[in-house]
């Protein structure tokens, strides 16, 4: 019985098919990591922006809540030891500041008068004070520029502002304003960062 010979041409053995098979992977394998690795990059820098972006807008929203609760604690100040005189009261009373070049005691009037009141101008709009009406325009004693305390730069200058409109002879309406200086024109490098509303207070006193 013969034996059937069987020829294998060169480059077609099996081996060397695998063999080109496997550099062909490799080859696709390389290209496909590099891709990925852009890609991975792109995401990464994507991913980082948002992280960044909530960063950011959780700064300022916590700078907001201190400067409201500082401005709310400043305007009711204010606003007490005004309530706190009869309605035909002249008295003033003063407060000192933490300035850190010497603080500064600033003087409370508590006079009121006929509409549109007395001191600084009232927004007839929102009821609260009008803070387009320049500082040096308001009332002196009825206006100050406070500085609350704090160490290492964390002060913050509040502009407050005060209203004080006779309505009877026993009673009369208070309005008080508190915001940061720096939402001020002058200061619009820091205002977007440090935008808040700015405080208002309103009461009856005197009765």
């Amino acid at each position: 019985m013969r034996e059937r010979e069987v020829s294998v041409k060169p480059g077609l053995t099996g081996s060397g098919n695998v063999q080109s098979g496997t550099a062909g992977s490799r080859r696709g394998e390389r290209g496909m990591t590099l891709i990925e690795l852009l890609i991975g990059i792109t995401v990464l820098a994507i991913g980082m922006g948002g992280v960044m972006v909530l960063f950011t807008t959780s700064l300022m929203s916590n700078n907001r809540s201190k400067s409201d609760t500082s401005g709310t604690m400043l305007a009711q100040t204010v606003l007490e030891k005004i309530a706190a005189q009869p309605a035909n009261s002249a008295a003033t009373f003063t407060v000192a500041d933490c300035n850190p070049s010497g603080a500064v005691t600033w003087t409370i009037a508590t006079a009121g008068a006929a509409t549109p009141g007395a001191g600084a101008t009232i927004d007839a709009t929102t009821g609260g004070i009008d803070f387009t009406q320049a500082y040096s325009g308001v009332t002196a004693n009825y206006k100050m520029q406070y500085v609350t305390c704090g160490g290492n730069g964390r002060q913050v200058t509040y502009d407050v502002r005060w209203n004080v409109t006779t309505i009877t002879a026993n009673s009369r309406m208070i309005t008080v304003s508190a915001r940061p200086l720096a939402m001020s024109a002058g200061n619009s490098k820091n205002a977007a960062l440090l935008y808040a509303q700015p405080v208002t207070l309103r009461t009856i006193g005197g009765l």
